[in-house]
């Protein structure tokens, strides 16, 4: 039976922004835990709200499937080393806040890594206990883990 790891990281909001920003000011467990589901995966998909307009604007720029929904824009696109060198440099806005609501990194069909929440929720579906190991290496030590089916 499949089990999946659902991790938070402690976080704080700033002022008026809504969006969450890791108690430790710095996403460095961002670059490692992209680096490392890069690897497992080949497509990539990132969710951004509607009102994100520069965000949207820039990942229009990158060539990628787009879908409007309500609230949401929906980019999605074959992993490339252009969209994998974004992800991994370029996701931070110029708050310092991480830039898109949601990235999934994913092989055929499936999800290997889910980001939630601004890049401070995470969901890895049926790790290995190579992959918690690597995780709890990285990641802040106040991160909340949970494993459920």
């Amino acid at each position: 039976m499949e089990k999946n790891l659902a991790f938070n990281i402690s976080t704080y909001t700033c002022g008026d922004s809504a969006i969450p920003k890791p108690d430790i000011d710095n996403y460095n467990y961002w670059i490692s835990l992209i680096n490392y589901y890069l690897k497992k995966a080949d497509t990539i998909e990132i969710h951004c709200w509607n009102e994100e307009i520069e965000t949207i604007e820039e990942l229009d720029s990158l060539n990628l499937e787009m879908v409007n929904e309500e609230n949401i824009t929906i980019f999605k696109g074959k992993k490339t080393p252009v969209l994998s060198n974004y992800l991994l440099n370029s996701y931070m806005n110029k708050f310092r806040e991480c830039k898109w609501f949601t990235v999934n990194l994913e092989s055929g069909m499936d999800i290997v890594m889910h980001s939630g929440h601004w890049g401070t929720e995470f969901v890895i579906p049926n790790p290995k206990e190579k992959d918690i190991q690597f995780i709890k290496s990285v990641v802040p030590p106040e991160t909340s883990f949970e494993q459920h089916e």
